[in-house]
């Protein structure tokens, strides 16, 4: 039979959490160590990389174009925004403005809502509406053709 009574239990022994607290502790300084010398390598790196570089450089040639100038296009658009904002400005005014497109040919832009205007009063050409004249005269049909 068992013994039960609390007066004789020992309490000499206590079972523990398992959990090695020492070990964690010396782990975690030394991953602290390890990452801290790698970080002051590569700076140590980086210092010695960037010395070399300013020690080896070489003059530039004689013929070589100043420094700063761009070379020739297409070159990188450096400020996208500003560009786009330029263009957009450009349509803008290209669509709301009257102008030449061809001043030798006589091809002029109209504003868009004129143009829509015009389209809307004159209406979209039919394909194979020609005149009396037109059908019995090829030479005519291309005079027609071209007026469009």
């Amino acid at each position: 039979m068992t013994h039960t009574d609390s007066q004789h239990t020992s309490a000499a022994h206590t079972e523990g959490d398992g959990v090695n607290y020492r070990g964690i502790v010396v782990f975690m300084a030394i991953l602290v160590i390890t990452t801290v010398v790698c970080e002051l390598i590569v700076v140590g790196m980086f210092k010695f990389f960037d010395a070399s570089h300013k020690t080896n450089d070489v003059a530039r040639a004689p013929l070589s174009a100043p420094a700063g100038t761009l070379p020739p296009a297409p070159n990188l658009l450096l400020d996208e925004p500003a560009n786009l904002l330029k263009f957009r400005e450009r349509e803008a005014q290209e669509l709301t403005t009257y102008g030449w497109l061809d001043k030798s040919a006589g091809t002029v832009r109209l504003p868009i809502d004129r143009a829509k205007d015009l389209l809307l009063e004159h209406g979209l050409p039919v394909r194979g509406a020609e005149t009396e004249v037109a059908k019995t005269d090829k030479t005519a049909v291309k005079k027609v053709e071209v007026k469009k």
